[in-house]
């Protein structure tokens, strides 16, 4: 039969014949090209921080003190959310919308409007007046980091245009600051942070600030439980027991109850403000700073809007830091560090918001009173605050009648410590020193001849009584309206500036950082009272840089002479010079007994005293002796253990140490000018025959390039426990090359068990 007689037979059937074969061929439904598909809507997970930013936003738009519900109040309501959606052939298709944003709000019209609110609400969260802030925003054309620029120069008075001289290159000042981030980044960790380049961030506690304001006995008032339905019972839900564990699979769709038993009243936002406020110390540098000799823009704010603190405060704070970022911007000091340890000053902080009597614009005050349109002016580029308003702001300039009054207040306190029973202990304690017996010989010299070298011995007092003596001198001889006196003591080291700052300090039963200070890297305890400041050598030397005659010093002492470093020798290059401009100026060396004669030469021929010396005994370990006393062991695969080398396996170093004790004696000590990391173990033993297999091991395994935090700690133990004869009182100095080390080490001895705190 053809196809097309079968095709004429099917067509006489009514029905199809059932086909009488036994395996069937399977049938593939077609598929539908264009299916049509209907999909529930998908749940949205979101982190922690997304959660706070949508909380945030939706209390900007509904209020601060909008909170949300529980989640069984959010399910389907009222929208049949599970059916408005629908999948067509592929595409999403949205039957109709409507714009609900501007039924909130109906002053706000315009998108533009809207970030313009949103600009304002962000700059208030400096502090500062919500009228100077809009004023500002349209001075900077809608610019947010113009209109805090404006801001802050308005209120504190401050004019950017004015750079100094003898700055550096801009590559330089950019590497000091990278430098300062990354010291910053060690020390505070998270704390720190920085948003880009030109902004830092440092979170502080200042639990001091927090407790000044915030009210003792804060009553929440109670919300009242109105029953509307009292006829009628209602059945309570029984509480969820999957959410009691953890959350519940079942989520909004629950039919139970997802409160925990033990759940309190929600507070209002205003209680639980008075729990726990972050404050930020945000710092910005404007555009062609030429910071650290300028100061940065310095913000005081918390990390979470509360009306606990009054604005005012957050603006004086500031303004006092801003008056220590400007005095060590006269020395080139970076100076975000000593912000931060400002504000944990609680002492000068208080006494500054109590009696500061500076004030800021008056909210009713407008910024820029009125335009003026001068054709004449000068069509150089200015910043955007000279477009309205004052055009210069009065720099601050050296005002000798401040100083003169200064200078007689600090005579007068000075007058008035002589009855103080703690000065005179310390005054007694000073005339048993060798150095007093020298006092008038001193003063006389140093009155007849501009440079002096001064030589003695450790412990004889010359670093502490040398200085106190040109100042107790001007404060016995002080005259109102005389003579001016400022004496800079240059230190080695940075820990030296520091303890002898703070020794002196104690002596004249004054706080560090009045008539006593110092300045360091990244540190500096000064004022405009400070009238004798330790430094560092590096220190003096940049002040010369934007300085180079000293005009406010009148004497400077440079202490450890002998210590010679690059540093050390340049300085005396200076004042060899220098002092043959300025006639008036004083010069002092201190040096050890040693090579005094040296650098009397170098100033021709200047005279010498020397002072007689205490000496005690001293007694010098070394690295192996240290090892061998304290019985120290290193590990061999420790953390403080070099990498052996393949050939230099564990089974080849015991034997070779078993045996070294047959070779040491025929093998000759290796060349002194051979470093011990370049031994081998029976080497190590040679050189080191009276020590223990055990010691010369240690030396053997032990990686230079580390500082063993291990052994120092094993050390330390040693001398406060262990068994010896050595003295029991006193304090122990520890010396290591920085900051991040020094830290290190401290986190690890409060952890032990020896030293914890705890």
């Amino acid at each position: 039969m053809d196809h097309e007689s079968r095709q004429l037979a099917q067509d006489l059937f009514l029905r199809e014949p059932v086909d009488a074969r036994i395996r069937k061929a399977k049938v593939e439904p077609e598929e539908d090209p264009h299916p049509n598909l209907k999909v529930e809507m998908q749940t949205i997970r979101l982190n922690s921080d997304s959660q706070k930013l949508v909380l945030d936003t939706l209390r900007f738009i509904h209020g601060p003190d909008f909170k949300l519900g529980s989640a069984s109040l959010y399910k389907d309501k009222g929208s049949n959310l599970g059916n408005r959606y629908w999948m067509e052939r592929g595409n999403l298709i949205v039957q109709g919308g409507c714009d609900y944003s501007l039924t909130v709000k109906p002053d706000i019209q315009t998108s533009e409007a809207r970030l313009r609110a949103f600009a304002l609400a962000k700059l208030e969260r400096y502090n500062f007046h919500k009228a100077h802030c809009a004023e500002a925003l349209e001075v900077a054309a809608e610019n947010i980091e113009k209109a805090l620029e404006i801001l802050f120069l308005k209120y504190f008075k401050i004019d950017f245009q004015n750079k100094p001289e003898n700055v550096p290159t801009p590559a330089e000042l950019l590497e000091m600051k990278n430098d300062e981030k990354a010291v910053l980044e060690s020390i505070y960790d998270t704390s720190f942070k920085t948003k880009d380049h030109n902004v830092w961030i440092v979170k502080l506690n200042l639990d001091y600030l927090t407790k000044m304001y915030e009210a003792k006995d804060v009553e929440v008032p109670k919300k009242k439980n109105i029953n509307y339905t009292s006829g009628v019972k209602t059945k309570q839900k029984e509480v969820c027991k999957l959410f009691l564990r953890g959350p519940c699979r079942f989520g909004a769709k629950c039919k139970f109850l997802h409160e925990s038993k033990e759940e309190k009243p929600s507070e209002p936002p205003e209680a639980k403000d008075n729990t726990k406020i972050t404050y930020e110390l945000e710092i910005r540098f404007p555009e062609d700073t030429v910071y650290p000799y300028q100061p940065p823009l310095i913000f005081f704010k918390t990390e979470n809007k509360t009306n606990i603190i009054p604005e005012l405060t957050f603006l004086k704070v500031t303004l006092r830091l801003l008056d220590e970022a400007k005095n060590l911007a006269q020395d080139g000091i970076p100076s975000i560090y000593s912000l931060v340890e400002l504000l944990n000053n609680e002492e000068d902080i208080m006494n500054f918001i109590q009696f500061d009597t500076r004030t800021f614009p008056d909210t009713s005050d407008a910024l820029f009173p009125q335009l003026i349109e001068n054709n004449s002016l000068s069509k150089k580029k200015l910043p955007l605050h000279y477009k309205k308003g004052e055009s210069k702001d009065n720099r601050s300039n050296v005002n000798m009648e401040e100083i003169y009054k200064e200078n007689r207040e600090i005579a007068k306190r000075w007058l008035e410590k002589e009855d103080n029973d703690k000065y005179k202990r310390m005054m007694s304690g000073r005339r048993k020193l060798p150095a007093w017996q020298k006092r008038n010989e001193i003063l006389n010299t140093v009155k007849k001849s501009q440079v002096v070298v001064i030589s003695g011995e450790t412990g004889c007092g010359k670093s502490t009584q040398v200085p106190q003596f040109i100042l107790d001198n001007w404060l016995e001889n002080f005259k109102d309206g005389g003579e001016h006196v400022e004496i800079v003591c240059t230190q080695p080291r940075r820990i030296s500036a520091i303890g002898v700052a703070d020794r002196v300090a104690e002596e004249r039963v004054e706080k560090t950082g009045q008539v006593v200070g110092y300045q360091i890297r990244l540190e500096s305890k000064i004022s405009s009272k400070t009238r004798l400041t330790f430094c560092t050598t590096g220190i003096l030397l940049r002040r010369l840089e934007y300085d180079p005659q000293l005009k406010s010093v009148t004497h400077i002492l440079v202490d450890e002479v002998h210590e010679r470093s690059e540093e050390s020798d340049f300085l005396l290059l200076i004042l060899r010079d220098l002092v043959k401009v300025r006639k008036d100026l004083r010069v002092i060396l201190m040096s050890a007994t040693l090579n005094a004669d040296l650098f009397s030469d170098y100033f021709d021929k200047v005279p010498v005293l020397e002072i007689p010396g205490r000496t005690f005994p001293v007694e010098q370990l070394f690295l192996e002796d240290i090892m061998e006393i304290t019985n120290y062991v290193l590990e061999e695969n420790g953390p403080y253990a070099r990498k052996i080398k393949k050939g230099d396996k564990k089974q080849d170093l015991e034997t070779e140490l078993e045996t070294c004790d047959v070779r040491a004696d025929a093998n000759e000590p290796p060349k002194i000018s051979i470093r011990d990391d370049n031994l081998n173990i029976g080497q190590m033993v040679a050189r080191y025959p009276k020590c223990s297999k055990t010691t010369c091991k240690n030396m053997y395994l032990m990686d230079t390039e580390k500082i063993n935090m291990e052994l120092v700690e094993h050390v330390l133990t040693y001398i406060v426990k262990g068994d010896h004869e050595w003295p029991r009182e006193g304090a122990i100095l520890v010396f290591l090359p920085g900051i991040a080390e020094i830290m290190s080490l401290h986190d690890q001895l409060c952890e032990s068990h020896t030293f914890s705190p705890k």
